[in-house]
């Protein structure tokens, strides 16, 4: 497949450039699309006038070509897509994405307000964000996917991630970018949040960019060995002496699952946990299965 071709060359240089000019004026030049947007450095001033090809005001899928590649100046975890539609109803904007070459599936977006976004527009998409250049701003702009938004911002809390979360601002502190009165505000709404949508507001970050304490590695490892005494009870044994050697692997898993949500309601852990614990019986016990047979044969 090929990439979206320059839609303009740069006045100063030549270069072959991505355009983008909005009614009022405004103007700006990149060297690639997509974040982290690199400006073209002979540019700086919005005065300039562009060669665009075709008369366009923005690349988009019509300008899809094979002339160029993307470069390593864009951030390749952000996965190009270009809009198929757009629909604006009680102020929230409905999105249907494709990829650029038309083939396989796309992505359906919902963002909690009207967006300067067109047809045929690209876009940028990594994990529950999309990156897109907001015309009337005249300048790149990240939205969340709402709806996922919505659901992480549910989640609750623990005291690790509020810990997690004030070890960020200290590291901010001593980096100069907060001052002690503006810590000391964070930090009060910070032990106040219960959920991640609270916490993120009170960092003053899309939730979507939170980063929540990580998983306790003893909890990992309590995973891990669940799953090998799983195996090694159905490789041991056959028929009902199986599950009951089983027993330990699958409590200790159910152990192990329920530490590594922290962010569920008790009831909604508990389930989650037996459940995982129980459908994790058929790869151990086929694995166990197919050790059993290896050593008869041997």
């Amino acid at each position: 497949m090929g990439w979206i071709s320059p839609n303009a060359s740069c006045p100063v240089c030549g270069a072959a450039v991505y355009f983008y000019a909005n009614e009022h004026g405004s103007r700006v030049f990149f060297d690639e699309l997509g974040p982290p947007w690199p400006k073209h450095p002979c540019t700086d001033n919005p005065a300039l006038h562009a060669t665009t090809a075709g008369g366009r005001q923005a690349p988009s899928i019509r300008d899809l070509g094979v002339a160029r590649r993307p470069s390593d100046m864009r951030d390749r975890a952000w996965k190009a897509y270009a809009v198929k539609g757009i629909a604006i109803e009680d102020g929230r904007s409905s999105i249907a994405l494709q990829p650029l070459n038309g083939a396989g599936r796309g992505l359906s977006w919902t963002v909690s307000r009207p967006l300067s976004l067109r047809a045929d527009d690209i876009v940028f998409v990594r994990a529950q964000q999309m990156s897109y250049f907001d015309a009337d701003a005249c300048e790149p702009a990240i939205v969340e996917d709402a709806r996922r938004a919505a659901e992480i911002a549910r989640r609750l809390i623990t005291e690790r991630d509020r810990q997690h979360v004030l070890a960020a601002i200290a590291g901010r502190v001593a980096a100069g970018e907060m001052t002690p009165d503006e810590v000391a505000e964070v930090t009060v709404a910070v032990r106040a949040a219960r959920t991640r949508g609270e916490l993120a507001a009170a960092i003053r970050i899309r939730v979507t960019d939170l980063t929540v304490a990580p998983p306790r590695r003893g909890d990992l490892w309590l995973l891990a060995i669940a799953f090998v005494l799983m195996v090694g009870a159905t490789s041991a044994a056959e028929g009902g002496r199986s599950f009951l050697m089983m027993l330990p692997g699958l409590l200790l898993m159910a152990t192990a699952v329920y530490r590594l949500n922290p962010d569920l309601e008790r009831g909604a852990r508990v389930v989650f946990a037996v459940l995982t614990a129980v459908v994790a019986i058929c790869p151990a016990g086929a694995l166990g299965g197919a050790i059993q047979v290896e050593i008869l044969q041997r």
